[in-house]
C-alpha cells in the first residue's frame, strides 16, 4: 500500500513529536468549535491557548503550522491521541503526558 500524504508527514519522530507527546495538552473532540464535527478537534495547551485542528484538511490554526514545513505539535498530538499515528514501543511511557487521549471518545492512553 502506498503512503498517503498524511502518512509521509509523520514518518519519523522529531522534536515536534516529542513536544506533542510530552507537553501538557488536552485534545477535545466535541466541544466549542469542534462540537458535532467528526474531523475537528480543539487542542488546549498548558498556557490556556486553544487551537482548532482539522484532520480532514490537515490544518491547525496555530502560527507554527502556517509558517513551517510539516505538521505542528497540535496536529501531531491529535494524531497520537486518536490513534491515527501509533506511538512507537520504544518511547518512554513515563515521559508521555498522562492526559494523552483521555478527553476524546476512543482516545489512546498509555
Amino acid at each position: 500500500m502506498a503512503a498517503t500524504t498524511a502518512d509521509s508527514e509523520f514518518e519519523a519522530l522529531d522534536k515536534r513529536d516529542a513536544r506533542a507527546l510530552t507537553e501538557y495538552m488536552s485534545v477535545l473532540d466535541d466541544v466549542d468549535r469542534a462540537r458535532g464535527a467528526p474531523n475537528l478537534f480543539e487542542v488546549v495547551s498548558a498556557s490556556g491557548s486553544s487551537y482548532l485542528v482539522d484532520t480532514q484538511l490537515g490544518s491547525c490554526q496555530c502560527w507554527n503550522d502556517k509558517t513551517t514545513a510539516g505538521p505542528c505539535k497540535h496536529r501531531r498530538r491529535v494524531a497520537f491521541a486518536t490513534g491515527e499515528r501509533e506511538i512507537p514501543d520504544w518511547v518512554n511511557d513515563d515521559a508521555v503526558d498522562d492526559q494523552l487521549g483521555i478527553h476524546i471518545d476512543n482516545g489512546v492512553s498509555r
